[in-house]
């Protein structure tokens, strides 16, 4: 029986080529081409057809969906995939032009483990017509079931475009902002999910991609720009694979969000089943130059180191002084203030003030962004500890039409902080669904794991977040407790000393307290621990979170551990109003400090008790409790 086209999908070989339909990709020894979804559909159809002409209207309906298609869009899908076989049009050995009725392979199909399928010269048995029929038949079929009229379409991914820039270090940033703001443009579309992906490497097939995001279509594409110009191609892909459309835009380069919303446009008519979208964006198109800054600003924002977030910072408040209607710009500074809060302790409370006057000024000036910008206010509100304020803030926040991966993050966190751990690790797994690419979120998902004790789920998300190179201190510090937790001194050493390198901190006391841990019964080593972390403690010289989990980890070796943690932590309640990384108190490490008999005397210090109260809850055997509503 000849081979179904989903058969085929498994691979086959065509002279030379070997063909991997589930990748997009033809293999020729170590060279790889990466082939548009649509164009090896066509090269796929034609396996089907076994050496056999394919009419055109057979490629319209197999790989178009029947859809109304000019001649030459077939040809230039056989063109590209004639070059990407090396193939000649005038001497073909691989793809035959039959004038008037279509196209067949000359080259016989390989399927492995089976005999050579090369019936071009034979007449066609039934059999073999029936196949190919059948085979046209499920193509269509399938095509019609994803084509956007005959069924609603709720979710949506939108890779990264590539970067198909002759110099691509001068315009990644416009690669990025591209399909950053067309994901913001998509998401006006009432209860559609979202989700933002990492650049199309050719390494997965869309439809392994779509199953791994679990959407309905994958957005994604390509950008070119040269000094004056910009051309995007974009295409739009059925989560069975089937390419459900493609399209080009060309500009000037000031024009790039012009563009952008018309490929957000073409977006929409499709996911909608409407001939005009009845989505846009609120929001006015921005100063150009103002935008390009912007974007900088956006490919910065999203490396997250210390020197990165300060050439945020500088390009979102040049946007803002080019064009102080533009409400995105402020949005993103105060993000890019708060972040950088996280390494400059000293400065938190001026850029807590500057963050949220940003939001006031931003709301004023662009009320498109009036609900998404609480996530700001949200985030201050928690670090001062004022927890109804911070709940209200990321309510109004998740009721915007924009609900950005960062309030999930940041509202992960908050959670995390009073005591609802679960819910937090859920809330973090929101955030990476939205933007699994994202280094900061895997890595936030893979700490939410780890605190929920789910030990498989905390190895699996930090080994995604390190082999993204994440460069956030918060990472570092909670991998290393993932792996003292797992005996991995070693390691632990290293990661707990780029955790401080990051976060501009001496390292010089490292060895000693790792040493106390790793060799427990040797007294010498475990005194000279002891004596660093008394040191450290009485000269403050890391973040109270990190000296309190210094002495958690020792809580099994020495006696008061509890009680030197409970020292640290009214001090800054009593100082501050609020621990940083307030969590941590609730996870087993710290089992000795809610043991102890001011603990609840903490609890009050932190403002918990009484916000637990106010929503029906309460601290009850080592977790929080409430009431059942």
């Amino acid at each position: 029986m000849p081979p179904t086209f989903d058969e085929l999908q498994k691979g086959f070989e065509l002279g030379e080529w070997r063909v991997d339909p589930e990748r997009d990709l033809l293999i020729n020894g170590g060279a790889e081409e990466h082939l548009e979804p649509m164009v090896m559909n066509v090269l796929v159809v034609l396996a089907c057809a076994q050496g056999r002409v394919v009419t055109k209207q057979q490629l319209v309906d197999a790989v178009w969906g029947g859809r109304p298609t000019a001649d030459d869009a077939i040809a230039t899908k056989i063109a590209v995939l004639r070059n990407k076989l090396g193939d000649d049009r005038r001497n073909p050995v691989y793809i035959e032009t039959i004038q008037k009725r279509g196209y067949r392979l000359r080259m016989a199909v390989v399927v492995p483990g089976d005999k050579v399928l090369d019936n071009r010269d034979a007449a066609p048995p039934r059999k073999i017509i029936i196949g190919v029929a059948t085979a046209v038949a499920a193509i269509v079929a399938a095509a019609i079931v994803w084509w956007p009229r005959a069924e609603p379409i709720d979710s949506v991914a939108v890779l990264q475009f590539r970067n198909l820039c002759a110099d691509k270090p001068a315009c990644q940033h416009l690669v990025y902002g591209f399909s950053e703001e067309l994901v913001v443009s998509l998401s006006q579309v009432p209860n559609l999910e979202f989700a933002r992906g990492p650049e199309d490497s050719g390494n997965h097939s869309y439809k392994e991609i779509a199953r791994q995001l679990g959407v309905d279509i994958i957005v994604t594409g390509s950008l070119r720009s040269t000094a004056s110009t910009v051309l995007i191609t974009a295409d739009v892909i059925a989560k069975n694979g089937f390419q459900l459309k493609t399209f080009k835009y060309s500009g000037a380069a000031k024009d790039i969000f012009v563009l952008q919303e018309r490929v957000a446009d073409e977006i929409l008519k499709i996911i909608l089943g409407e001939e005009e979208p009845t989505v846009h964006m609120a929001r006015r198109p921005p100063d150009s130059e103002a935008y390009d800054k912007y974007m900088r600003g956006l490919f910065f924002l999203d490396k997250r180191d210390f020197a990165s977030l300060e050439r945020a910072q500088a390009l979102f408040q040049e946007t803002i002084e080019i064009d102080s209607q533009f409400g995105p710009a402020y949005l993103r500074q105060a993000i890019t203030l708060l972040l950088l809060s996280e390494y400059l302790p000293a400065q938190r409370g001026d850029n807590y003030e500057n963050a949220q006057e940003l939001a006031r000024e931003g709301a004023k000036s662009d009320s498109s962004i009036s609900d998404a910008i609480q996530l700001v206010h949200g985030f201050v509100y928690h670090q001062k500890g004022e927890w109804s304020k911070a709940r209200d803030a990321f309510k109004a926040a998740f009721r915007g039409a924009t609900v950005y991966p960062t309030a999930y993050h940041w509202h992960s966190r908050l959670l995390g902080d009073i005591g609802f751990m679960e819910n937090s690790l859920q809330q973090a797994l929101a955030a990476v669904a939205l933007e699994p690419g994202s280094q900061i979120l895997n890595s936030r998902v893979a700490i939410s794991y780890l605190w929920n004790n789910d030990n498989p789920n905390a190895r699996h998300y930090f080994d995604i977040a390190e082999s993204m190179e994440v460069e956030v201190p918060d990472h570092y510090f909670a991998y290393t407790v993932f792996l003292i937790r797992n005996g991995r001194h070693e390691e632990a050493r290293e990661s707990v000393r780029k955790g401080l390198r990051l976060a501009l901190l001496d390292d010089m006391w490292v060895d000693a307290v790792i040493d106390g841990l790793a060799y427990p019964d040797d007294p010498q080593r475990l005194a000279a621990a002891i004596s660093t972390i008394d040191s450290l403690s009485a000269d403050k010289l890391l973040p109270a979170y990190v000296t309190m989990t210094l002495w958690a980890l020792y809580a099994d070796l020495i006696d008061d551990s509890g009680d030197r943690i409970m020292e640290i932590a009214l001090r800054e309640a009593a100082e501050e109003g609020h621990i940083y990384e307030l969590e941590i108190i609730f996870v087993d490490e710290f089992r000795e400090l809610r043991e102890h008999d001011q603990f609840p005397q903490l609890l009050q210090a932190l403002g918990l008790s009484d916000y637990w109260s106010s929503i029906g809850c309460r601290w009850h055997e080592d977790q929080v409790l409430c009431d059942a509503t």
